[in-house]
Parts: C-alpha cells; structure tokens; sequence
C-alpha cells in the first residue's frame, strides 16, 4: 500500500494543527484523560478520540486498520449528533466535518482543517496512543507541523499495563492464545517509556513535556487534572473536577495467570532496567522507579 500523500488537496480554509498531543500510553488511562479535558470549555477536541494520522503515515503496518478505525468512530459521532439534533436542524458544517474524518483521503491540509473547527478562543489537541510508537521522522513530521507543541504521556506499571493490554485483544476474539498475545512485540514496546520520552523529549525539550502515572489518576485525580490543565495553560474546569474521579471506561478484572507474568517478566526485563536509569524528567513527571515494585506483585 503506498504512502499517503502529505501535500493533500488545496484548501482555502483556514487550518490550524494541535496545541498539544497525549501520545499514550494505551490501557494507561487515556480515556479517562479525553472525558475529562473535553469537559472542559477552553479545550477543543475533535469528535473522535483518536484520529490516527501521524503513525498512519509513518507506521506502515496500521494502515491495515486506521481506515477502519476512522470510519467506525464517525459514524458513531454522526449518529449522537443525530441524535442531540432531534426537535432541532441538524448542524450539516458539523456533520460534513466528522464525515470528512472517514471519507477524504488523508494529508496535512486534512489533518490542519480538522483543527480549523476549534475557534480562535480554545486551545485544542488530540489523544492517540499510537503515536508514542511513532519513529523519529514520525517525530519529526509532529514537530514540523506543530512546533509549539506541548505533549502528555501517560504511563502504567508495564507488567499492569501489558496484561490490561492483551485482556483487550483476548476480549476482540474469542479463544485467542493470551500467551502468544503476551510475546507480541506490539504490546510489550508500548511499554518502554524511557525511549519514547527521549524520542520526544529531543524533538520538543522536557519543559513541553508532561507525564503521568497512571496510580496517580486512581489516588488523586482532582489534581493530576489540575496539573495537566496548568501545563496546557488554561483552568481548570469546576464541573470537570468534581467528575475526575468517575470511572471512564472500567476494564473486565482477570487474574494474571502465573505463566503470562513470568513471560512477562521476562521480556520487559530489559525496558525496566531502561526506564529505571532515565534520569532527565519531563514537568509534571512521575518516577519511572516504582514501576520496578511490580516485578514480582500480583496484577489484576
């Protein structure tokens, strides 16, 4: 499959890229992360989470379901704005702009006109996990389109979040091996933070970078939101903190087998060693240490 074009169709509206990114990490609260910004009224972001363009381009293995990806969530934005829209004419600008998401072929001229929606008053950004996978031109193409940009990671012990990880892809198909799961190379790099805040950290410099724990959205959500919203500079929402703590999308518990934590333990060896002796820290950092504290606990 070729390369999207980046040039993309001329367009004389305006457009506007990102303020900032969440580039992960997946199954390390990044849900939670979207409901809650969105929330908020000085921040714009588009009508799907996750509009999977840079690792579209540069990751040519997603591009077997990016499309698809896509297609699926703007039908579904299409279908609640439907739906809000009942009594009342349906807002075709709007309608047009999530159609596009799907429909026209992707390019940085259809990437800055989505942005184009946010108003000259709103900040606004995107979450996509894979883009923590990105390569260094894919860091690159960000950082070309987006030169102020300010990045949020979001991280999870890598035990937790692998086994969080393959729960999700066992639940997508039914009696897959979670073993051959478990040695993917997909689920286990999402977890070697160190090199990814490097990656992006040599592109944009640690103060335009935030990173959380994911603990610390269960042990004190009010103020992590609050922390994220002084790094992107706008305040935080009342009506939002009051809902920081709420559940966003709850996860099917499963004990971790013995046999998937000991495969486990073994291939993110490595990448614990590696994110213990990170030294430079984003704003806003939380210690890649206490990860080490999971490698031989349990993990639901």
């Amino acid at each position: 499959m070729t390369v999207p074009s980046l040039a993309g169709p001329s367009s004389s509206r305006e457009q506007r890229f990102p303020d900032f990114l969440c580039i992960g990490a997946q199954k390390a609260g990044t849900t939670w992360l979207d409901a809650n910004l969105r929330r908020n009224p000085e921040i714009w972001m588009p009508w799907i989470k996750e509009i999977q363009y840079f690792n579209d381009v540069h990751i040519p293995a997603h591009r077997n379901w990016t499309r698809a990806h896509r297609q699926r969530h703007a039908e579904n934005a299409a279908r609640r704005l439907v739906k809000r829209s009942e009594g009342e004419r349906l807002d075709l600008r709007t309608m047009h702009a999530i159609a596009s998401l799907a429909a026209e072929p992707i390019s940085d001229d259809w990437y800055g006109r989505i942005f184009s929606h946010a108003g000259p008053h709103r900040i606004c950004g995107e979450i996509t996990p894979e883009y923590s996978l990105l390569p260094p031109e894919g860091v690159a193409h960000v950082k070309r389109l987006c030169p102020q940009l300010k990045v949020i990671f979001l991280m999870r012990d890598p035990i937790e979040r692998c086994w969080s990880h393959i729960r999700m892809l066992a639940s997508r198909q039914s009696g897959i091996d979670i073993e051959r799961l478990a040695e993917q190379d997909d689920v286990i790099v999402r977890c070697d933070y160190a090199r990814i805040l490097d990656r992006w950290t040599a592109a944009f410099g640690p103060d335009r970078m935030f990173a959380a724990d994911f603990e610390q959205i269960i042990r004190e959500p009010e103020a992590l939101l609050t922390g994220i919203c002084d790094f992107l500079g706008v305040k935080p929402h009342a009506a939002t903190l009051r809902r920081a703590a709420a559940v966003v999308f709850p996860g099917q518990e499963m004990p971790m087998p013995p046999r998937i934590r000991d495969i486990l333990e073994a291939r993110l060896a490595d990448i614990y060693r590696s994110n213990r002796q990170r030294t430079v820290q984003p704003a806003g950092a939380a210690s890649l240490e206490p990860f080490d504290d999971n490698m031989k606990g349990p993990a639901a």
